[in-house]
C-alpha cells in the first residue's frame, strides 16, 4: 500500500506540473531592429518591453540590435512584454553619396564578402566577412556609396566599399582569420519611389576548393524594395563603432 501511495503521489505531482498552463507566446524569437525609451522596436514595428533579463552586460548605448527573446504576452496593439536572452549590436552608418566626398579612404575597395542581405525596418541589412591578421587591432572603414552614375528609373545602385588599411591578403599569409558582422544603412529616406530596385555592388575574394584566393572579382545583388513596411524614425539610431571576432569597423 505505502508503494501505492507513493506512485499515486508522484502521478498526482505530475498532473499538476503537466496542468500548469504556460502562457509563453514564443521561445527563442530572434529580431532586428533598434532601441528606443527602454524599449526594443523591431523592424517589423513591434514594440517589446523587457520584463525579465535572462543575460548580463546588455549596453546602454546600443542603439540598433538583434535580440534573442521569449515573448511572455501580449500587452497591447502590437506590443509585447518579453524575457531578453541575448543583444548583439549592429553597426549602423548612413550610406554616402559619391558626389559629395572628398575623403578619398572612402573610396578604397578592398575585397570583402557579403554573407546575407534583406531590407527591413527602412534599412539595407547585411551580414559582411573580411580577411583579416589575427590579434590585429587595425580598424577597418566601411561605407554604402551611392553611384549617382546609374541612370536607370527606379533603380538605386550602390557601391560596398570597404578599406582595410593595407591588411590584405597577399597569398604568403598565414595568419589572417575571418571576421564578420552585421551593419545597416538607413535608406528609406532616399528612395523616392513607392516600389525600387536595390543593387549592391561590392568586391570579393574568389573561392577556389572552398576557400579565399588572392584573386578578386565583382560580384552584384539585387533586392526588391516596396514602401508600405514600418520604417523607423533616422533619428533612433547613430553610427556606433562594433566589435566582432576581434576585429574593429568604423
Amino acid at each position: 500500500m505505502t508503494s501505492i501511495r507513493k506512485i499515486l503521489a508522484i502521478m498526482a505531482a505530475l498532473c499538476l506540473i503537466s496542468c500548469q498552463k504556460d502562457e509563453t507566446l514564443q521561445y527563442f524569437n530572434t529580431t532586428m531592429g533598434n532601441f528606443s525609451d527602454g524599449k526594443f522596436i523591431s523592424d517589423q514595428g513591434n514594440t517589446f518591453n523587457i520584463k525579465e533579463l535572462a543575460c548580463q552586460n546588455v549596453s546602454d548605448t546600443i542603439a540598433r540590435a538583434i535580440i534573442v527573446c521569449d515573448v511572455l504576452s501580449k500587452t497591447g496593439e502590437k506590443e509585447y512584454d518579453i524575457r531578453l536572452h541575448d543583444v548583439s549590436g549592429v553597426f549602423t552608418k548612413t550610406p554616402v553619396d559619391s558626389t559629395s566626398v572628398t575623403d578619398s579612404t572612402i573610396f578604397v575597395e578592398n575585397p570583402l564578402s557579403i554573407g546575407e542581405m534583406w531590407c527591413s525596418g527602412g534599412y539595407i541589412n547585411m551580414f559582411i566577412y573580411i580577411p583579416m591578421k589575427s590579434g590585429s587591432t587595425q580598424a577597418h572603414l566601411i561605407n554604402l556609396v551611392r553611384n549617382d552614375a546609374s541612370a536607370e528609373e527606379g533603380v538605386y545602385e550602390f557601391v560596398l566599399k570597404h578599406n582595410a588599411y593595407g591588411e590584405v591578403m597577399t597569398g604568403e599569409d598565414t595568419d589572417f582569420v575571418l571576421g564578420g558582422t552585421y551593419v545597416s544603412f538607413p535608406v528609406a529616406g532616399m528612395l523616392k519611389e513607392d516600389k525600387a530596385t536595390i543593387r549592391i555592388r561590392w568586391t570579393a575574394h574568389k573561392e577556389v576548393e572552398g576557400a579565399w584566393s588572392v584573386e578578386t572579382e565583382r560580384n552584384v545583388l539585387e533586392y526588391s524594395w516596396e514602401k508600405g513596411g514600418f520604417e523607423h524614425k533616422t533619428s533612433d539610431t547613430v553610427p556606433r563603432p562594433s566589435f566582432s571576432q576581434g576585429c574593429h569597423w568604423m
